[in-house]
């Protein structure tokens, strides 16, 4: 791709992520204005301290991480669909639907409740959800078995999800613990609520992790294109790739989960709506899937804390609500 081609790609893909930042801080129950807005951005950039207005405040601490950390989410959501979708050669695949992220809040919500993995405090929850994750996946993966029917992969993804979220709603119900209840409750519906610049770390670093194993597995994603079957044919060692993508996809997901709950669909949307505009081929995917998958969900977030305020919608709802009748046409079409 000649070098003018790559800086077009890169302002369009900025300007969409610069948009959707603004539009989503200026956007809110306590109104501010568009100047004050960009004021705060410029702010920032040029680490100018204090005093701040209310909006000011508003926008930096509570605001910001917010929006960052929905971008970082959405991102990483997407990228995992790309990936499972690019394992299972079924493009209904994303940790939704198969259960992952049912997995992982079954896993944070035990080790709130029946206090598991207390050992590995203060991450005991992030360990949690990542042991619930893999599980889940693991278990998708191995009741599939070898066979290629796509609607078989499907239903043991709706059974594994159904299984965890059984799990979770009794561990919730058998709890006597208000506190925890409260606490537990959270994980089943997805908010991001209360996020800190500090919860931004764990998922810039799960979006960079899935970006290198995309980018060093590029390759043996591009086989798969071509069929399981023909893929190991021409050598692909597709058991090994596969635990690569699980063990990553899993790590990823488990963050999210730990910190915001349960949020759905955004992996098949994104990717969905890339392979109509730019194609299957998995590297400029990718970049489209993290670009769009963090656009999509900062909208999502921002429509979840203003359609009701001041009370705030479960994040699941609004990509329930998108995500559920897309999954519904693309089942029609494939089955």
């Amino acid at each position: 791709m000649h070098y003018k081609t790559h800086i077009k790609y890169f302002l369009f893909y900025s300007s969409v992520i610069l948009i959707s930042i603004f539009v989503c801080l200026f956007w809110g129950s306590f109104k501010i204005s568009f100047t004050e807005t960009l004021e705060v951005l410029f702010s920032v950039f040029k680490k100018e301290n204090g005093p701040f207005s209310i909006g000011k405040q508003i926008i930096l601490n509570i605001r910001l991480p917010r929006v960052i950390f929905a971008g970082l989410a959405g991102a990483v959501l997407s990228v995992c669909g790309v990936c499972m979708q690019g394992i299972t050669g079924n493009d209904l695949a994303e940790p939704y639907i198969l259960g992952i992220s049912s997995g992982a809040s079954a896993g944070a919500v035990s080790a709130i409740i029946l206090h598991f993995f207390s050992i590995f405090s203060p991450f005991n929850i992030y360990m949690g959800a990542f042991l619930g994750s893999i599980f889940a996946m693991g278990g998708v993966l191995i009741l599939n078995g070898k066979s290629r029917d796509p609607v078989k992969l499907i239903l043991m993804g709706v059974g594994v999800n159904a299984f965890f979220s059984a799990l979770t709603t009794y561990m919730i119900y058998s709890s006597k613990n208000e506190a925890q209840v409260r606490s537990a409750m959270f994980w089943t519906t997805g908010s991001l609520s209360g996020i800190q610049y500090a919860d931004l770390i764990l998922p810039a670093f799960a979006l960079l992790a899935l970006v290198i194993i995309v980018l060093l597995l590029n390759k043996e994603f591009n086989l798969l294109l071509l069929g399981l079957e023909s893929a190991v044919e021409t050598g692909l060692n597709i058991n090994r790739v596969r635990f690569a993508v699980v063990l990553v996809t899993s790590a990823a997901v488990s963050v999210l989960t730990a910190k915001a709950g349960v949020i759905g669909f955004i992996g098949l949307i994104v990717p969905h709506i890339g392979r109509k505009f730019i194609g299957v081929m998995h590297r400029p995917l990718i970049l489209w899937s993290a670009v769009f998958g963090a656009s999509g969900l900062m909208i999502a977030d921002t429509f979840a804390r203003t359609m009701f305020s001041p009370s705030e919608l479960p994040i699941s709802v609004v990509t329930g609500l998108a995500g559920a009748p897309l999954f519904i046409k693309i089942s029609k079409k494939s089955f």
